[in-house]
Order: structure tokens, then C-alpha cells, then sequence
């Protein structure tokens, strides 16, 4: 009970963080004379978050914890010493198993079904960063388990790689924004900033990039109900491999379609 209390409390924290940072980020886009928040598509946003941190949570009691275990038991086992340096190195290391869960995401349609949310709006601010499917933690939908399951056949401990994990995700709400312009050069050359994030694909100078166009081009979503932008990627993707009896959608790139 509580250690359900602490999740709890822990979650209305960063929550309020999470309003407070949009609120200024609003006021700082009027001043610059950008393109503010849009109310109806900001709400949507945080209940899309409230629902993803929910199903994630019940997927970390339900499943990670014995599938951790089991990992574990069959794993190496390493008796590994915690220094500031392990810390780190569990950061890049996850840091970098993040990076590949993210490009399956975009390169195969399973994946995209639970991430095509966070791209389908045409604006860019830490509202977006909320902007999250509940469908996400299901291994179904991703590979989620490779953030985890390496540490785990290491024999860390779990409850410490799930913080490093949060950690990097709460790095990554601030880089969802247009209110900051280019870093110091040695900043911008390490670590992945606003600048870097607002361009996709192969890496480009946002420079060198031209205009930047947010959104998606294949299947774009228009509403802000909650559930539409959530289940209508599953859908179409049900609707496609029964229309053309082709299970290859499955694993083929969102926009693939047989010759």
C-alpha cells in the first residue's frame, strides 16, 4: 500500500510539473509570435498520458516483475558493483536500446500502431510529449521489453533500470518544444536536443532542412477524441490485412503495400 502511495504521489508530481511547464511554454510561444497551444488537442493530450501511464503500470505489476524474474533466473547473473560511472552507463546503454524500440516503431506497422499517436499532430510542444498510446506496453504493439529485458539477463536490478527509464523519458519532454533555438555547439554535438528532435529520418541540420511540417502524411488523424486517436491505426491495419489477405502488413514499413 504504500509503495502505491509513493507511485501515486510521485505521478501528481510530475503532473503538475508536466501543466505548469505547458503553461509557461504557452506564454513563451505568444511572445515569440508563434503558433499557441490548441486547448481541445492539449487536453487530449494529457488524457491520452493518463491512460498510457496506466496501462504501462498495470503492465509493470502484471507481467514486467515475473517476466523480469524469469529473465533473470536464466540469465548471467553478473554480480555487478553500483558506482556513479554504472549509473551512467546503464543510462547510454538504455539510451541506446530506446533508439532501437524507436526505429522498429517507425519501420514496422505492429509498432507504429502504438506510436503513429505521437506524431499525428501538426504542432510541437511538450503537450506532444504527453501525447501517448495506451497500447504501448503491450509487447503486441511494440518491443518495449528490450528498454528492460538486457539489464534483466545481466542480472540488474529492475526497480533501478525502470528509474534510469523514466529518467530518460523525462529528459525527452523538454525536447518537444519550439520555444528553444540551437544550443552551445558541444551540447548540440552529444545529446539530442529541441533542434535535433524537430527534424526525423536521416539526421539533417534543422538548418539545412527547410520548412518543418509536423504531423503525419499516410493516414493523417484529425479528431481529438481520445479513442480515435488511439484505436484508429489498429483499425485500418485490421481493415487492410483482411481486405487484401496479406499478413505481411504486419511487419512491413506503415506505408508498404505489395507490388
Amino acid at each position: 500500500m504504500e509503495s502505491i502511495v509513493h507511485a501515486l504521489l510521485i505521478i501528481f508530481s510530475f503532473g503538475a510539473f508536466f501543466i505548469i511547464a505547458m503553461w509557461v511554454e504557452n506564454k513563451v510561444l505568444i511572445r515569440q509570435g508563434k503558433e499557441r497551444y490548441d486547448l481541445p488537442e492539449t487536453l487530449a493530450n494529457i488524457v491520452s498520458s493518463v491512460l498510457y501511464k496506466s496501462a504501462d503500470a498495470l503492465y509493470i505489476i502484471v507481467f514486467v516483475g515475473a517476466m523480469a524474474a524469469w529473465v533473470q533466473a536464466h540469465g548471467l547473473q553478473l554480480n555487478i558493483e553500483y558506482h556513479w560511472y554504472t549509473y551512467v552507463l546503464i543510462f547510454i546503454v538504455q539510451d541506446f536500446c530506446f533508439y532501437l524500440f524507436h526505429v522498429v516503431a517507425h519501420k514496422m506497422r505492429f509498432a507504429w500502431v502504438s506510436h503513429k499517436i505521437h506524431h499525428s499532430s501538426k504542432h510541437f510542444n511538450f503537450g506532444v510529449a504527453l501525447r501517448q498510446s495506451l497500447l504501448a506496453p503491450i509487447p503486441l504493439f511494440s518491443i518495449g521489453f528490450i528498454i528492460w529485458a538486457p539489464f534483466a539477463f545481466l542480472g540488474l536490478d529492475i526497480a533501478t533500470v525502470a528509474f534510469i527509464y523514466e529518467l530518460n523519458l523525462f529528459y525527452q519532454f523538454w525536447i518537444h518544444t519550439r520555444t528553444v533555438e540551437r544550443l552551445p555547439k558541444w551540447f548540440e554535438a552529444v545529446f539530442n536536443t529541441p533542434s535535433h528532435h524537430r527534424v526525423l529520418g536521416t539526421f539533417v541540420d534543422e538548418r539545412d532542412a527547410g520548412e518543418i511540417l509536423y504531423g503525419v502524411k499516410s493516414r493523417p488523424v484529425y479528431s481529438h477524441n481520445v479513442f480515435v486517436m488511439v484505436f484508429e491505426e489498429l483499425f485500418d491495419l485490421l481493415k487492410t490485412i483482411w481486405r487484401n489477405k496479406d499478413i505481411r502488413y504486419l511487419w512491413h514499413h506503415p506505408d508498404w503495400s505489395p507490388k
